[in-house]
């Protein structure tokens, strides 16, 4: 049960966003690298356009940005098994993450969508940098355009949103049904209140590690109460392990689920990118442990024009 948070109204940073990634312990996934889903080099495409893990099974990903900005996110909704094969949904972050299209959001949101194809159920946040604006300096300023792109269940029909205004200010979900009852989910309802008060407080002279630390403190918070259900899962933003039986157990060998990454993702207003990726709990000799002092990669880079790549 992933959950993520983001503000795209910050007036120093386009983008602030961090996420947890919950998982089977053992499921083969990659940590975060420049990379190009296995595609190669060749005219119009180079192989390290994509920042982003890689699950090991599907070969897509849930959450990454590549070069110029884009940015794509995605979450399973939850549901039970239906026994009816389905399209990898980390197509659609892979598709997304290697488009080079200048067109406008929406009209590409229409593009990544194959035709005839059915998906489990997902939630998928997807951001593109807008028409570059330019400040007092004649500098380029980073915003971003967002849609949110749901089939509300396994099978279902694909639908696309823009994000509301407020969303844009302070936005987050998890793995309940947009327009249901995601919003409700408690983990999601503490995370925003959390996030909200978080932003507000942040002053102009706030470092770039202090504001990842309080994030990362902030996607750390638990339940009060234990978690022993798979219907608990809603109710807390860090998943200890615990042995469960969720929609698909495939690729892993134990039942053991947890919260295996949390990241950030910082853009600034005048381009430059942080992503943090930090272990949480791992597996280490057949046995699930914390990662103390938690394990991560750092990168830093700054966005190209579209054109540049």
């Amino acid at each position: 049960m992933c959950i993520t948070f983001w503000t795209l109204e910050h007036p120093k940073y386009a983008l602030i966003l961090c996420t947890n990634r919950d998982e089977f312990i053992d499921r083969p996934t990659e940590n975060a690298h420049w990379h190009s889903f296995g595609h190669r080099a060749g005219p119009g495409l180079r192989s390290d356009i994509v920042l982003s893990g890689r699950d090991e099974l599907a070969g897509g990903t849930w959450f990454g940005i590549n070069r110029t900005g884009r940015v794509a996110l995605l979450t399973n909704v939850t549901e039970p098994p239906s026994g009816q094969k389905f399209y990898s949904r980390g197509h659609l972050v892979s598709t997304f993450l290697l488009s080079d299209s200048s067109h406008p959001l929406e009209d590409e949101v229409e593009k990544i969508i194959p035709q005839d194809v059915q998906f489990a159920g997902f939630n998928l946040l997807l951001l593109a940098p807008a028409a570059a604006q330019a400040d007092g300096d004649s500098k380029r300023t980073v915003c971003y355009d967002a849609a949110l792109v749901t089939n509300y269940g396994g099978g279902g029909a694909i639908t696309s949103r823009p994000i509301t205004p407020q969303e844009r200010v302070c936005g987050g979900f998890s793995n309940g049904v947009d327009g249901q009852d995601g919003q409700e989910w408690p983990k999601v309802q503490h995370g925003i209140r959390s996030f909200k008060s978080l932003i507000e407080e942040l002053t102009p002279e706030c470092e770039e590690s202090q504001l990842t630390d309080r994030l990362f403190q902030m996607l750390a918070w638990r339940s009060p109460q234990p978690v022993q259900h798979r219907s608990q899962l809603r109710e807390t933003i860090q998943v200890a392990p615990i042995s469960i039986t969720l929609e698909s157990a495939q690729g892993s060998n134990s039942n053991h689920y947890a919260t295996r990454l949390s990241t950030v993702l910082l853009v600034g207003r005048d381009g430059r990118v942080l992503f943090v990726e930090r272990d949480i709990w791992t597996l280490e000799q057949n046995k699930v442990r914390r990662s103390e002092p938690p394990s991560q990669r750092v990168f830093r880079f700054q966005l190209e024009n579209e054109a540049a790549t």
